[in-house]
């Protein structure tokens, strides 16, 4: 579960203005392209035709990612905003915590997918907003938040969708002018969302208070799993899969989860195996920036046409998100490009500072906190 101040949920229980709620819209987008580089740095860690289900499980995560960020995008054109994508994505630095995130000390980083990075950081990012027993564990855990400091992104989003709408029902034209033209069409890109909004065609666009709430909870759900009476079920009920915490989860502990009467939580990683050949994995440089490799070797080259193909994804993002939503197959490719060059960075090593190490693709230009807008040389 992403813990975030308890300060952000005041700020949203006191605004005033549309222009609140944007920028709360804004921080929200970075948050979800935050996790993108993380679980990415994962999935390019596997070696080719290996470690095939665990990879799917990371890539079936990156995907929804992906959605949740272009719901959170669509919220924020509806209300008349305007998503900017590439200062998001130049403002993220690892290691370091997420944005709004200044939780209990989770620092994020970027490393290959061992079982021990899928613990502390993927897990740890994704874990629900659940006091009671979770599957693989015996006893119920510690409280998820501290009151009063800490609130779930559950509840961020939650106040986000109230302060809307104390601003409609105080009159404010909130959604006079959705553009919904300028919104992406996500049943034309993602995998159908069906049964949470009982729609046979869900499209993701938000042209009300209700479109806005149904757009946000599609990302608290799929991230967290939903309650359910008393209960807590592990399945996301858009979709009928697990949500992100428990795919997770099955990496973890090398078994799929199943349903188990006898287990605390009612269900236990006891199923199918889910293996991962941690041989098969490369041991990434962690948290690499194109700066980490020497100039004119060969993991440079590399590094510096994955870290330019990452910028010009971003550059096409701002283009989806300001007016052109067909040009979201462009930036699908260019995510598909990502992959080739990431597996090319992977066939060097990371140069005589970092023994041992593999070259890592790079989402970051220099281990310095860039500047908003800095770009690659």
């Amino acid at each position: 579960m992403m813990r975030i101040s308890e300060k952000h949920i005041k700020a949203l229980r006191r605004a005033e203005s549309v222009d609140q709620v944007k920028s709360a819209l804004a921080s929200a987008i970075q948050l979800e392209l935050a996790t993108i580089p993380v679980y990415l740095t994962g999935l390019f860690s596997l070696k080719q035709n290996a470690n095939r289900e665990a990879g799917a499980l990371v890539q079936s995560v990156v995907v929804e990612e992906m959605l949740h960020m272009t719901l959170v995008c669509n919220t924020l054109i509806a209300i008349g905003g305007r998503p900017e994508i590439t200062a998001a994505g130049q403002g993220l630095y690892y290691p370091g915590p997420l944005p709004l995130n200044i939780n209990d000390g989770l620092q994020v980083s970027l490393k290959a997918l061992t079982p021990e990075q899928t613990e502390s950081v993927f897990m740890a990012i994704e874990k629900p907003d659940y006091d009671g027993v979770l599957p693989g564990e015996d006893v119920e855990a510690a409280p998820a938040s501290v009151p009063g400091e800490y609130a779930s992104i559950g509840d961020f989003y939650k106040a986000i969708g109230e302060a809307l709408a104390r601003l409609v029902e105080s009159g404010e034209p909130v959604f006079d002018e959705p553009k919904l033209e300028e919104q992406v069409d996500v049943s034309r890109w993602f995998p159908p969302i069906t049964r949470l909004v009982r729609s046979e065609k869900y499209d993701g666009k938000v042209s009300d208070l209700a479109s806005a709430e149904a757009a946000l909870g599609v990302i608290v759900v799929q991230g967290e799993g939903a309650q359910e009476g008393e209960g807590f079920t592990p399945i996301d009920s858009t979709d009928g899969a697990y949500a992100h915490y428990f795919k997770f989860g099955e990496i973890f502990y090398g078994k799929r989860l199943i349903e188990n009467p006898s287990a605390p939580s009612g269900w236990s990683y006891a199923g199918e195996q889910v293996p991962l050949n941690e041989d098969m994995v490369f041991d990434l440089l962690p948290n690499a920036a194109l700066s980490d490799y020497q100039s004119g070797s060969a993991a440079f080259y590399a590094a510096q046409q994955f870290y330019g193909c990452y910028l010009r994804l971003l550059e096409t993002l701002d283009t989806v998100f300001h007016g052109k939503p067909d040009k979201l197959n462009d930036a699908l490719g260019l995510m598909y490009e990502m992959k080739l060059v990431a597996q090319q960075v992977t066939r060097n090593p990371a140069g005589a500072a970092h023994p041992n190490r593999i070259a890592a693709p790079p989402f970051m230009l220099t281990h310095v906190q860039p500047k908003i807008g800095q770009g690659v040389n």
